[in-house]
């Protein structure tokens, strides 16, 4: 059973490979008029599709629930968050060979515990893994204070927030879907009208480009919006 958004995904693929279809045959017929001498001289024919508009029956069968207490968004709990902070920053922290004192622990705890409670929100909200990120590294960097030398600070934060948004990445998990019915025949086999849904999308083209940026460190192809 398809998802809802990777059965729109793959419609709009085959549209994007329709156009690249036409390019393709354009510059077939382009070299045809270059090798006619009559041809040559005239504007070689090109199409476009700058409006496309699509009327989409499916049948919604059903919608995944998240685990109770999660976000159907799959941002985990900032509470689960914390957890893995206090793993990579202990982690940071001994590679960077920083040794804490036991006020310097109590400070961090009292500080971070108090970040968790401010950025709680219920599961319907979606909460930003990279904010979070930023809340904790700060608050700590705040709470350890003279615990890591001036000169080792700057390093110190860029290591911790690297090291945090690799493993929020990992505890992330995707986001709940919409299963639907899209073959002809089960749609039909679905029931009345009123159980099917009509989606309909106007689909506008634009068109990427190849450009060369030019550096100390060499050239660099790029694909800028036309």
């Amino acid at each position: 059973m398809p998802k809802l958004g990777d059965y729109i995904g793959h419609l709009l693929s085959e549209i994007t490979i329709a156009r690249m279809h036409a390019d393709l045959e354009a510059i077939r017929v382009a070299e045809l008029y270059a090798d006619h001498p009559l041809l040559r001289t005239m504007p070689v024919p090109r199409f476009r599709m700058p409006d496309v508009d699509i009327n989409i029956p499916v049948v919604v069968k059903e919608l995944e629930e998240p685990v109770d207490g999660e976000s159907s968004h799959g941002i985990p709990p900032v509470s689960k968050m914390r957890d893995v902070f206090d793993e990579v920053i202990t982690s940071v922290l001994a590679k960077e060979s920083i040794s804490l004192s036991n006020a310097n622990k109590k400070k961090l705890k009292a500080e971070l515990d108090q970040k968790v409670v401010a950025l709680t929100r219920p599961s319907q909200i979606a909460i930003d893994t990279s904010r979070v990120s930023q809340v904790f590294t700060r608050s700590a960097i705040k709470a350890l204070g003279n615990a890591i030398k001036p000169e080792k600070r700057s390093k110190f934060e860029e290591r911790l927030k690297d090291s945090l948004r690799v493993e929020f990445m990992k505890i992330r998990k995707s986001p709940t879907r919409l299963n639907v019915l899209v073959n002809t025949a089960e749609v039909r086999e679905a029931g009345p009208n009123e159980v099917i849904t009509h989606l309909h999308l106007k689909i506008s083209e634009e068109a990427f480009e190849w450009t060369t940026i030019e550096s100390d460190e060499g050239k660099d192809d790029r694909l800028v919006i036309e």
